[in-house]
């Protein structure tokens, strides 16, 4: 037999012993490490489940998109299973822009803890453009539905 302790006699060698019997400290079974892209996406996914915000086809075109200039930015400055957040948002007229970015900051901070284990220190979102909601109609591929009187 091995010298390390993770090593356990066979079963036909007469040990008598379960793997529920053995129980690991938590500390001992390792560590789960989130990496900033991961909680950038999820940032970035709690706050376009806001409504009110601005899809992120909507606030710029195909070039825009692929040269990164399309809303929401999104930075985060971490240090250990903490994080800073500083978002540029863009919201659809006529949304109420204290409303919506204190709404972004609260699902953040939400969605970071539950999905990545992040606690978040400080959330700040910024309205840097507002959005017209025909142009949302179009980004989505959604037509605008007349009325006739």
């Amino acid at each position: 037999m091995s010298d390390t302790p993770f090593a356990r006699p066979m079963p036909s060698q007469g040990a008598a012993t379960s793997s529920s019997d053995e129980t690991v400290d938590a500390g001992e079974r390792g560590a789960l490490r989130v990496a900033d892209r991961v909680v950038e996406k999820v940032t970035r996914a709690a706050v376009l489940g806001v409504p009110g915000v601005a899809p992120d086809a909507a606030t710029t075109g195909t070039v825009g998109r692929a040269l990164g200039r399309a809303y929401p930015h999104v930075t985060c400055s971490r240090a250990g299973d903490r994080a800073r957040v500083l978002l540029e948002i863009a919201l659809v007229w006529p949304a109420p822009a204290a409303s919506v970015a204190r709404q972004v900051c609260e699902a953040v901070t939400e969605q970071l803890w539950a999905l990545a284990g992040v606690h978040v220190d400080e959330v700040r979102a910024t309205v840097a453009r507002i959005v017209d909601p025909s142009d949302v109609l179009e980004a989505t591929g959604t037509t605008k539905e007349r009325r006739v009187r």
